[in-house]
């Protein structure tokens, strides 16, 4: 017996290390108020975005940006994007409590592209009490961004970066140390783990009773895959992860414009050891090692969230999560607002 579990014991040992050098990164913080939505990321990273009023409703969109770490500057972007409701034309001008603050263009998602800088200043003073925000189009008519939900985002921003007091903080300004801001996290690195080739063996595996019921007793509660848990008999894919482990998948949800599928690394031995992944997801992509999964918020596909995992040689691990923000009839969404990010290579 001794003979037997020391080989075992060190296997344990093992897993645990690799396990321990790809930390889960921790996932950031959701709000939403009224028109405005934030996301903070793992690297203390924030972003607030405020939308056009329900009525009338436009396709415009601002959202603010501010990394951790003290004396942060806020960086602006304006979306206006395509969709069936109307959306301001020509060239288009800020205008904040009814001043003109200059010209202004859809900066979308580009990393250099920004609103000037004393523009994002009169913003961010302005929000937290009362801001008339307004972009004119080319004709001279007002398409309106609203305020409302903005001090409450912004307050939860400045806590989510522990901000909260200090001369920088956007909302509840103090005297409390500038320098006592939590510094910016860096972005986690997640090593790509090579996967073996596939055995001829494999896809019988999928048709094995012990191992559907392991993966059934993995299940945190039976509602993480209910097609699975109510007994249906669809198929068991299976993918080789490495020289004991496989990948296995079945369909758990199947809605009018979303799917997902659940995910389990399996021993591909008895009593096969079934560790549940996600039911997030809708596929494993063997070229990168990663499991994916795209949701619809709504049936016209204004509004996203996605999820990604990495398989880094011993678990996968959340490599990515985010929304597209709120559902403003804009196709895909207006921004990608993330909670978890990081750098897979």
């Amino acid at each position: 017996m001794r003979h037997t579990l020391l080989p075992a014991l060190l296997g344990l040992a093992l897993a645990q290390t690799a396990h321990a050098a790809t930390p889960e990164p921790k996932a950031g913080v959701k709000f939403e108020h009224n028109n405005w939505s934030l996301a903070c990321d793992n690297t203390r990273t924030c972003r607030a975005a405020g939308y056009s009023p329900e009525e009338p409703a436009n396709l415009l969109s601002l959202m603010l940006e501010r990394a951790g770490g003290p004396n942060a500057p806020v960086i602006a972007r304006l979306r206006n994007g395509e969709g069936d409701d109307p959306a301001p034309t020509g060239a288009l001008r800020l205008r904040l409590n009814g001043k003109d603050l200059g010209p202004v263009q859809d900066t979308g998602e580009a990393e250099k592209v920004l609103l000037k800088q004393a523009q994002t200043d009169a913003l961010v003073a302005a929000l937290p009490r009362q801001a008339r925000i307004e972009i004119i189009d080319g004709k001279g008519k007002a398409w309106p961004i609203s305020d409302s939900g903005a001090t409450a985002v912004l307050l939860k921003m400045d806590e989510a970066q522990g901000r909260l007091g200090t001369p920088g903080a956007l909302v509840r300004r103090g005297d409390k140390a500038e320098a006592s801001v939590p510094a910016a996290l860096p972005v986690p690195v997640i090593v790509h783990g090579k996967l073996v080739a596939p055995r001829s063996t494999d896809a019988a595996l999928g048709k094995v009773p012990a191992l559907r019921k392991a993966m059934i007793a993995s299940l945190p509660t039976p509602d993480e895959c209910t097609r699975l848990s109510d007994g249906e008999q669809d198929e068991i894919e299976i993918q080789r992860l490495d020289a004991s482990h496989v990948l296995a998948s079945t369909s758990c949800f199947m809605g009018a414009y979303n799917f997902s599928s659940g995910y389990w690394v399996v021993q591909d031995k008895a009593p096969y050891q079934a560790r549940f992944v996600t039911s997030d997801a809708e596929d494993f992509d063997r070229d990168d090692a990663m499991l994916r999964g795209r949701f619809r918020g709504r049936g016209i596909g204004d509004c996203f969230s996605g999820h990604d995992w990495a398989w880094d040689g011993a678990r996968f691990v959340k490599s990515s999560e985010f929304t597209t923000g709120q559902c403003r009839g804009v196709a895909g969404g207006h921004w990608q607002l993330p909670t978890v990010v990081s750098t897979v290579k």
